[in-house]
């Protein structure tokens, strides 16, 4: 094979990217790649970084040019490498790149964050040539930065384990964003439910809402949390990881039987009550605060005589059994 079809074969299998260094080790020169870049056959995208004219800036083309103006022992990381991995659809607006080598990477382009980490080998892989942190660490890493979504959408695609992700986790316990990785770690380990009703009561608790209880039966269906004489019902949904198409059409039906006796139904997820707890509280506040008002065209609902056999000093709640523990 020709350096030309050596070179050209690069640039169609890279997204039109290349460095110094590649055309060189197929038989270019220095020399014949600035007179490439000069005759406008190759455009310098960084310091030895180059990308084919006739190759469209993709996203794909950025995140290589970013990987490779970091330097040989760049890596991947974060959303980006999850968008890569095609682990999230979403492109984000930083490309990160760990360096593994420490020092001042001036050549790295505007909006890549470089990152100076020490990473074991089983944490780093090819992906279309390309080094990226594993699809554990990858996970671990964006779950911190976006959130916990793309952490049960790799679970649920099978393209990693809880294991894989707390063997990852456990080899850089103090990297940037381990106590919110910790956290969700632990929340899968006990099926999100126990971890997810503290956070719930702490939310109650911090922003003074009061006249709910926890884990009672309505309709013959257990609930998270219910404010009787609103006639709410809050719902805290687990990871999709847990819930199977059995779970899935029992909660429709719970939902839609509790909806049909005239209750108020709010669901929220570990997202919403971990990264949004102030939006959780207006939610609530708003709902209960309305149907006890009977602003909104609601009204307020009486309660049903099948409350009258609770205990004294129970609030009245319309068709509520006792309080039921879930087994975590």
């Amino acid at each position: 094979m020709g350096v030309n079809d050596a070179i050209w074969q690069h640039l169609a299998n890279h997204d039109g990217v290349i460095t110094m260094a590649e055309a060189c080790s197929r038989g270019s020169s220095r020399h014949s790649v600035a007179r490439r870049v000069t005759s406008d056959e190759w455009v310098r995208e960084a310091k030895g970084v180059y990308r084919g004219a006739d190759h469209p800036k993709t996203l794909r083309a950025r995140v290589r040019i970013a990987v490779a103006s970091v330097g040989p022992t760049a890596v991947l990381s974060g959303p980006a490498a999850a968008w890569w991995l095609d682990l999230a659809s979403a492109f984000p607006p930083t490309i990160t790149v760990i360096a593994r080598a420490k020092g001042r990477h001036r050549n790295a382009r505007p909006g890549v964050a470089v990152t100076h980490r020490r990473l074991a080998d089983t944490d780093v892989e090819a992906s279309d040539e390309l080094e990226v942190t594993s699809v554990a660490l990858t996970v671990l890493d964006t779950a911190a930065e976006m959130g916990p979504q793309v952490v049960d959408n790799a679970l649920l695609l099978d393209r990693v384990t809880v294991e894989q992700l707390a063997e990852a986790h456990a080899r850089y316990p103090s990297r940037t964003g381990a106590g919110r990785t910790r956290l969700i770690l632990g929340s899968l380990a006990s099926g999100a439910r126990s971890e997810a009703e503290r956070v719930t009561v702490g939310i109650y608790r911090d922003h003074g809402i009061t006249g709910w209880s926890a884990n009672r039966m309505v309709e013959g269906h257990l609930v998270d949390f219910v404010f009787a004489e609103s006639m709410v019902i809050i719902e805290i949904d687990g990871f999709a990881f847990h819930r199977d198409a059995a779970t899935f059409q029992r909660d429709r039906t719970k939902r839609n039987k509790l909806i049909a006796s005239g209750w108020t139904v709010l669901n929220f997820t570990w997202d919403d009550i971990t990264r949004r707890p102030g939006d959780v509280a207006a939610q609530v506040r708003s709902a209960t605060t309305d149907v006890a008002d009977g602003r909104g065209g609601r009204t307020h609902r009486q309660p049903s005589p099948a409350t009258t056999a609770l205990p004294p000093g129970s609030p009245p709640l319309p068709r509520i059994g006792p309080v039921m523990r879930r087994r975590s």
